[in-house]
């Protein structure tokens, strides 16, 4: 592990300040920016390897921090000037330890593996989400209910965006995740799988209301665009529409929401289930 200060906004603190905000330099480098307890701990915890880690130059670490250091063995460990360190921070006490941690392109195999594993995979799917913090809140809780693992289809939110980051609370390193071009792509992938999912579609005008369908086999659930829904291909390629019944003034659900409410049906099924066995 090098040792490098940063004293000035060089070419290194542009790196990190560059990667927090743009999405095409993140791809390009693949690398992200990485700051908090949680996310700092799941990133560890699920074998992501660390480009650089970033302290305070002169301030002594917590036992936390050195833990951290320790347990992520970066590549590097940049000793940064405080008041830079704080302008990077979005946060009013900002954690002690920034990061850039190296993306992973093995969700999907990731996934497979998993599912062989499995009675019963449970696929989250996201169609085209456009906000950072509903894909966060979506890989959160399907990481918090049991999900195999994450696909988001189309042009989407970044998974490694800060917002989505933030709004996992670092679960999305605990979750496989991959991103497909469309509903094609995604329908080949899961029919191909030797535990074909049943392909649940959400939708205002679904057939039938969730709990009336059986989800305790293997299910691959798919959350429609914030705005406009699921995609008509969405829609051809799903064996069943399903709705979640509201009665207030509202017509629809927060995509976010959406998910969970959808995700604990799934779980809940599932324990019900092995409850009776």
């Amino acid at each position: 592990m090098r040792i490098q200060n940063i004293y000035t906004k060089n070419a290194e603190y542009q790196r990190y300040e560059t990667l927090k905000r743009n999405r095409e330099k993140r791809s390009k480098q693949a690398l992200a920016f990485l700051e908090g307890v949680q996310p700092v701990e799941q990133a560890i915890r699920h074998g992501y390897e660390f480009y650089s880690m970033c302290v305070a130059d002169g301030k002594r670490l917590s036992g936390w921090a050195e833990d951290m250091i320790g347990k992520a063995r970066p590549d590097v460990l940049h000793k940064m000037d405080e008041s830079l360190l704080k302008e990077l921070s979005d946060r009013e006490n900002p954690c002690e330890i920034i990061a850039l941690v190296k993306m992973r392109f093995d969700g999907l195999e990731k996934m497979a593996e998993k599912a062989e594993k499995e009675d019963a995979p449970f696929f989250a799917l996201f169609d085209r989400p456009a906000s950072p913090g509903n894909l966060g809140t979506f890989l959160r809780s399907a990481d918090a209910f049991g999900a195999t693992g994450a696909i988001v289809t189309g042009h989407a939110a970044d998974f490694y965006d800060t917002q989505t980051i933030r709004a996992s609370v670092g679960a999305c390193f605990a979750i496989p995740f991959a991103n497909l071009d469309g509903a094609e792509d995604a329908e080949k992938w899961l029919r191909n799988l030797p535990s074909k999912p049943l392909i649940v579609g959400t939708s205002a005008k679904g057939e039938k209301d969730i709990s009336e369908i059986d989800l305790t086999g293997p299910v691959a659930l798919v959350i429609g665009n914030e705005t406009f829904g699921l995609s008509k291909a969405w829609k051809e390629k799903c064996d069943v529409l399903v709705k979640i019944p509201i009665f207030g003034a509202a017509s629809s659900l927060n995509a976010g929401c959406a998910a969970t409410v959808c995700f604990y049906e799934i779980n809940r099924q599932r324990r019900k289930m092995n409850e009776n066995d």
